[in-house]
């Protein structure tokens, strides 16, 4: 209890408390009610804009973190050979020991106006969709969601395996001998069964997303014209850019309350429900 009260409440009240402040992390210390929340909400538009890219960039990795690894268990998991399933297995983990910043890096080569995208999109005759799509205003969103394209995360994809393999093969009989194909019992049989592992993958995506802002540092820096900027990168800037800590922590705040009420008391309810 007491690393936890030192290391984690003791910051967390700390960030509180210097949310009403103007702070400067030295010789500028001086608490100022709520000025740092209502010039948040009512004088910087940045803060908004950040609030509507987070939310879509965070939208889309929750697609991308349960849609596609859900697939990809569902097919792994009907092969025949017991043998390709162990060795797609492993595969799976290899993209993970890659360092995220060096997928970034890679990414920020093929996003470039002579990148691999532009290539690819003039190899099938469409060059007119070419686009600068890390300097364009228009684009730079939907290219920061494309990064990292199939989107394959190993880890999540081990989870929904994991959770068919419990499923009790006296349920595929039934569903077989009721005349469901494998669309019907996907949706009937495992779809249901794999609600806990879709639900923890969602609030831990939620959790991520809207925490996330290191590939918008290393590939735009929030712009080109702060299109791009979302909450993280706002706090980031405002703490260690431009001095002003109080406002940061107050951003924090607000960052923290919107993760609370989407992840814990959302969820929460219908888990109580089913017990």
């Amino acid at each position: 209890m007491a690393v936890l009260g030192v290391f984690v409440l003791y910051p967390f009240g700390q960030a509180i408390y210097r949310s009403f402040t103007e702070w400067n992390g030295a010789n500028i210390d001086e608490f100022v009610g709520l000025a740092n929340y209502r010039t948040m909400f009512t004088e910087d538009p940045l803060f908004w804009r950040s609030i509507r890219n987070g939310g879509l960039l965070t939208v889309a990795f929750v697609a991308q973190s349960v849609l596609v690894p859900l697939g990809t268990a569902w097919l792994i998991h009907h092969l025949r050979s017991d043998r390709v399933q162990y060795w797609l297995r492993i595969l799976l983990l290899v993209p993970a020991v890659v360092p995220t910043v060096v997928s970034f890096l890679v990414w920020s080569q093929f996003l470039q106006p002579d990148g691999l995208v532009n290539r690819l999109v003039g190899v099938v005759g469409l060059d007119s969709l070419g686009h600068n799509w890390l300097g364009d205003t228009d684009f730079v969103l939907f290219a920061l969601i494309l990064v990292g394209f199939p989107w394959l995360n190993g880890a999540n994809t081990l989870i929904y395996l994991a959770g068919l393999l419990t499923i009790p093969h006296d349920l595929y009989e039934a569903a077989r001998m009721d005349g469901a194909g494998r669309w019907r019992t996907f949706w009937s049989v495992e779809l249901p069964l794999l609600r806990g592992q879709t639900r923890l993958l969602v609030i831990l995506s939620v959790i991520l997303g809207l925490q996330n802002y290191d590939n918008v540092f290393l590939l735009t820096q929030g712009g080109p014209a702060d299109a791009s900027v979302v909450p993280g990168l706002l706090l980031y800037n405002n703490a260690f850019r431009y001095g002003q800590y109080g406002y940061a922590a107050a951003i924090g705040v607000v960052l923290f309350v919107v993760i609370f009420v989407l992840t814990v008391l959302g969820p929460a309810r219908p888990w109580r429900k089913e017990h």
